[in-house]
């Protein structure tokens, strides 16, 4: 298995590590723009329902592409961490990339949660709970997305690190 991701990587290395920065730029963004742009435009629409209802739809489709994303820099990372022979190199080069996995470990957790969450708001839109729509989707935005993020960009902080820039 070790072989095929040293293979691949060699292969196709520059298109990895683009995927890679891609995908993390996209999920920074995305984590930011949700909190900060999306969030306090939300709030200002007076129709409870209408308000709940878009919130709702934006967060799922914002989870499938959150999803998506976390994936393919789980992916490239694996195919980096193996390809790159870092287990053999630097020890302190190695620590760095467990802190990264252990940060991506909490993040993918945090995530897991956050669709509990949301699942919880969905049922109470269906039975026209609104306190507990609201309660989970302050949650979800003000804390869940908020700390992701910071996570997120700790994670790019270790990257570059680990580029040696």
């Amino acid at each position: 298995m070790r072989d095929f991701f040293i293979e691949v990587f060699s292969d196709h290395s520059r298109m990895i590590v683009f995927l890679h920065v891609a995908s993390a730029a996209l999920l920074i963004g995305s984590l930011f723009i949700m909190r900060f742009v999306v969030q306090p435009v939300e709030v200002d629409v007076p129709d409870i329902k209408i308000k709940f209802n878009t919130c709702m739809k934006m967060i799922r489709k914002y989870m499938f592409f959150t999803l998506f994303l976390m994936l393919i820099v789980i992916v490239t990372s694996l195919f980096m961490h193996w390809g790159l022979g870092f287990k053999t190199g630097n020890p302190t080069t190695y620590v760095f990339i467990h802190i990264k996995e252990a940060l991506w470990t909490f993040m993918t957790f945090n995530f897991i949660y956050m669709f509990f969450k949301y699942t919880k708001a969905k049922k109470g839109l269906e039975s026209e709970n609104y306190i507990e729509v609201e309660e989970n989707v302050i949650l979800i935005v003000r804390y869940f997305i908020p700390l992701n993020l910071v996570l997120s960009i700790v994670c790019v902080y270790f990257g570059v690190v680990l580029r040696g820039f």
